[in-house]
């Protein structure tokens, strides 16, 4: 245990007039007109337990992040584990800089927690208070106006990760299940996605990893850091947060917000990714259920499909307008074109976009996450299945007036814990086993006729995995379903 007087300073703000205002006022100005251009909270019916949060100059991430903290404001919250990884200092281990420190911002002083600080020093030798790791970092200070002005008298934890070695990533994961835990206590991960890539490239990779992110599978998301299909610079602590959240009764995610740096820049050739998320322990629909009914559940009884993003005839000819005007503007000239949709395609939707000439596949390409309107979902793949399926050629402009299009509008995807629940004609498929990854439509099972072993045959082989590989202990089976649709 520190000694009451060990240490007690104040840790002067590195990045005030840099990243983020340096005047008081300018800064809350800022951070305001942020939270209040939030305009729905996302309906989260249970207990928050984590955050996953961008941490870039405020000008670019903040108004992203403001949707984690918009969740926050007014909350009986006392304590914010802030967790980010080390941009500036090389070492292993884990950081926390806190224990008798306060945190100066130009809005006032943001005091940590001494006691947790101390818990977590304690925890391991691995866990130290690193100064030289904390005080050029940027990573946990950009969270603080925002912390301070929602949650003006929470003490924060402040933790930095090192080398994101798995040992040290197991690390953190275990000392936030272990440190102690109030409904009053929230873990905040704060990360950037995709640096530098083009936008349509870089939000595939996002897309890949938010997938992960939004079904609690922290053992994916870590096999794809590691291979690189994922982009995170806060990825250790992220799948630190996620795992030590899910060991804490998290059964729940949602995206927030999604954007990219171009989105305020307008450079849309070089860009970096941001999500705000939500990660939280549902309200139990069976409270008065006794453990001994739980057991005898079969994988079937007491699920309920998530429900399918209602559409009617109208919003559907909608959707396949927008699809082909998009086509027909981009393949004359490059460009798309800007779409005035009804309200209920502004909702965030995941969706795919099939092209299809004389009855043979020409391109399809989707996205399993919803992390942007359903319109403008449709009308970016409209194009990526035109010109960027690696399976075909680019279409032509001449092709265009024979190719026929299919829209399929995904539910979120559900994870697979017996094949007693897929259902041929409703059920789409996607599998994992570490870098590799595959995804067969509902629809494609019903075309071909296949039964449920072919079917997963299939899905495996699109995964470049031998068919038999989804008997594999260590291969991940999602389902999901579609709203499916075409001319």
């Amino acid at each position: 245990m520190l000694a009451a007087n060990a240490y007690c300073a104040v840790r002067e703000p590195a990045f005030a007039g840099s990243f983020y205002p340096a005047d008081s006022a300018e800064l809350a100005a800022l951070v305001n007109s942020h939270l209040s251009a939030v305009n729905s909270i996302s309906d989260i019916e249970g207990e928050l337990i984590a955050l996953i949060v961008p941490h870039a100059g405020l000008m670019y991430s903040g108004k992203i992040a403001a949707h984690s903290y918009k969740l926050l404001e007014g909350q009986n919250i006392d304590n914010v584990i802030l967790c980010g990884p080390s941009h500036r200092y090389r070492f292993d281990g884990l950081s926390v800089y806190g224990p008798f420190i306060n945190w100066k911002i130009p809005l006032g002083e943001v005091a940590s927690n001494t006691k947790l600080c101390e818990q977590m020093i304690n925890f391991d030798k691995n866990i130290e208070m690193f100064r030289q790791a904390q005080l050029q970092e940027h990573c946990l200070e950009v969270q603080l106006p925002y912390l301070k002005t929602v949650l003006p008298n929470a003490k924060i934890v402040p933790v930095v990760m090192g080398l994101p070695k798995p040992e040290t990533i197991d690390l953190l994961a275990e000392v936030l299940m272990d440190i102690d835990d109030n409904p009053g206590t929230v873990m905040i991960a704060s990360t950037d996605w995709q640096h530098y890539r083009p936008a349509d490239i870089g939000y595939a990779m996002d897309s890949l990893g938010l997938d992960c992110v939004l079904n609690l599978d922290y053992i994916t998301l870590q096999a794809y850091l590691t291979s690189g299909q994922v982009e995170m610079c806060g990825g250790g602590p992220v799948v630190s947060v996620l795992k030590a959240a899910v060991e804490r009764g998290a059964d729940q995610a949602v995206l927030l917000k999604y954007g990219d740096s171009g989105d305020e820049s307008g450079d849309r050739a070089s860009v970096v990714g941001y999500a705000a998320v939500a990660i939280y322990k549902s309200i139990e629909e069976n409270p008065d259920l006794s453990a001994a009914e739980e057991v005898r559940l079969t994988p079937l009884e007491g699920k309920k499909l998530p429900d399918p993003f209602v559409l009617n005839a109208s919003q559907k000819k909608e959707l396949l307008n927008i699809a082909r005007k998009t086509l027909e503007s981009y393949l004359a000239d490059g460009t798309i074109p800007e779409f005035e949709a009804s309200d209920n395609l502004k909702k965030f939707g995941a969706a795919f976009v099939t092209l299809t000439r004389n009855g043979e596949l020409r391109g399809c390409i989707g996205q399993t996450t919803a992390t942007e309107p359903l319109h403008l979902n449709i009308s970016r793949h409209a194009v990526d299945a035109a010109v960027s399926d690696p399976r075909f050629t680019p279409v032509t402009r001449a092709e265009l007036d024979s190719l026929k299009i299919e829209i399929s509008v995904l539910s979120p995807i559900q994870p697979v814990e017996s094949l007693n629940e897929i259902e041929i004609g409703r059920d789409g498929l996607m599998i994992f086993k570490g870098s590799s990854r595959g995804l067969l439509l509902p629809q494609v099972a019903t075309d071909y006729k296949w039964d449920l072993n072919t079917f997963l045959e299939q899905t495996c082989h699109k995964a470049g995995l031998p068919a038999n590989a989804y008997k594999d202990p260590d291969v991940t089976i999602f389902r999901f379903q579609a709203v499916v649709f075409g001319e």
